[in-house]
């Protein structure tokens, strides 16, 4: 992205130029984000299979459906803030070595 932007400046160039260049980068991005995926997985897997984790998995992908923030607000707390927080309490109170305190 950093050729992009240098290029968008410089008058001289044409449009088809600065398309190239734009794609070139935009794959660029797609392709290491792709690596960066496939790298963080993996980690879990591990943590997973190796460690013997139990690993919660939260969707989070309805919450940026609507466009509305009030909308948007409301569904991160029910569908993402909320089972996490859940999550960590399950975590904290069967930890021998932590204490929770219920609020009510």
């Amino acid at each position: 992205m950093d050729r992009y932007s240098r290029e968008e400046t410089n008058v001289d160039e044409d449009d088809e130029s600065k398309k190239m260049i734009l794609q070139s980068s935009t794959a660029n991005i797609k392709h290491n984000t792709r690596l960066l995926t496939y790298h963080q997985l993996d980690k879990i897997q591990r943590l997973i299979n190796e460690k013997m984790w139990l690993v919660h998995h939260i969707i989070a992908t309805d919450v940026f459906k609507d466009v509305k923030k009030k909308v948007v607000d409301e569904a991160g707390k029910n569908i993402v803030l909320k089972p996490c927080l859940d999550i960590v309490k399950r975590f904290l109170k069967n930890d021998d070595h932590n204490s929770i305190t219920e609020s009510t």
